[in-house]
């Protein structure tokens, strides 16, 4: 991850509003945060268009499921070059365990 620890939650609609914060904003930021809004709107595409544009991605898709979906899901999301995703603890603590 860059030194910067500013993290910018790209909170929009599209990939040319988030690519162009990206632009924009990349000297600045050190973790751009894509949430729900952004990824079901632009898909996973979004993700690997972001850091092609050199952006440290933080994916905060609070992944709340049963255990084995939540671990699965995880494993796919291992596959992306991202620093980070989340999981909702209300999951509980089995739905954590299998999923580290």
């Amino acid at each position: 991850m860059k030194e910067n620890r500013l993290c910018l939650a790209l909170d929009v609609d599209t990939k040319d509003e988030a690519l162009r914060l990206i632009n924009q904003l990349s000297a600045y930021i050190g973790l751009f945060k894509i949430g729900l809004q952004l990824f079901c709107n632009e898909g996973p595409s979004i993700v690997q268009e972001a850091i092609a544009q050199g952006a440290d991605v933080f994916l905060d898709l609070k992944l709340h499921d049963i255990p084995n979906t939540v671990a699965n899901t995880s494993r796919v999301l291992a596959n992306y070059d991202i620093k980070m995703f989340n999981v909702h603890a209300m999951g509980g603590f089995q739905m954590m365990k299998e999923t580290a």
